[in-house]
């Protein structure tokens, strides 16, 4: 028998680990292909993903088990907070750092596929 909240953390790690390499490979890509700010652009458009699902974690699976509706109340309040980052980050990088959107969005959107294919792999 699993404990749920081991094993919680241990799919987590292993899945935002995942989103680190994926980020990590395609700003590698981005670096050779056309310089540093695009590389830039595609490791933070992966990372804040990644970082998101973290913080979505650690608030999903504290220290303690809860009861259900806690837990759901959990569950909203850390996908918000996920959507507040990834978003702020977004607008940041846009916006006050002047980094191109295409690298940027290649970078999120590998991270999420990452995330949906380790979802489905890691055990």
């Amino acid at each position: 028998m699993r404990n749920s909240i081991a094993y919680g953390w241990t799919v987590v790690s292993r899945t935002v680990g995942l989103q680190c390499l994926a980020s990590l490979g395609l700003a590698t890509v981005y670096w050779i292909a056309q310089g540093g700010h695009a590389a830039l652009a595609a490791g933070l458009g992966g990372m804040s993903v990644a970082l998101g699902n973290a913080l979505f974690a650690v608030r999903m699976f504290g220290a303690r088990p809860v009861p259900p509706r806690q837990a759901l109340r959990a569950l909203y309040a850390a996908e918000i907070v996920k959507i507040m980052l990834v978003t702020g980050v977004l607008i940041l990088a846009l916006t006050v750092w002047k980094l191109a959107f295409g690298p940027i969005i290649a970078g999120l959107v590998l991270a999420q596929i990452v995330f949906w294919i380790a979802l489905v792999v890691v055990r």
